[in-house]
């Protein structure tokens, strides 16, 4: 094997190892993202694990978007929604998604998160309103938030990770 070859290889195994740790399945999708939250800023979004494009902004804040990924268990992740202050002691950063390709109960969620707490219910005025649990906040110092709709109550809709 050329010298080229078995370099590109180490790379691609390299590269391979820890991409695919994190995007094996929701929970490490979630335990990943949830720790690198805990040293992303503004100033350091190019080491996200995902590419975050900035698509808003105002005085305090910068959203951003992430492009939908398929987990390696069939999982899609969508509507991947960033959050950071502008200030360093400002507002914590919060990241949304939404699960999809797989039901997701809330009995499975459980079995991961078994301490959740009843954290927002729906007040009938829309079927998009939600009903959420949250995890207590996980060794990296953030709140793990499982959100369920109306219309589609038995199955996760959307996931929350913050440090608020």
């Amino acid at each position: 094997m050329s010298k080229a070859g078995a370099v590109l290889i180490a790379l691609l195994t390299a590269g391979m190892a820890g991409g695919d740790a994190q995007k094996k399945d929701l929970w490490m999708f979630i335990s990943g993202m949830s720790a690198s939250l805990k040293t992303l800023s503004v100033t350091t979004l190019s080491n996200a694990p995902l590419s975050f494009k900035l698509t808003r902004q105002n005085e305090y804040i910068n959203f951003y978007n992430a492009d939908d990924i398929k987990l390696a268990d069939g999982t899609i992740i969508t509507a991947i929604s960033l959050r950071f202050s502008k200030d360093n002691g400002g507002t914590a950063p919060l990241l949304s998604f939404s699960p999809s390709g797989q039901c997701i109960t809330l009995d499975t969620v459980k079995k991961r998160y078994p301490q959740l707490v009843l954290t927002d219910y729906p007040r009938g005025r829309s079927e998009n309103e939600v009903t959420s649990f949250t995890a207590p906040k996980d060794m990296n110092g953030q709140k793990v938030s499982f959100s369920f709709t109306v219309k589609k109550p038995d199955c996760l809709g959307s996931v929350v990770i913050s440090a608020e």
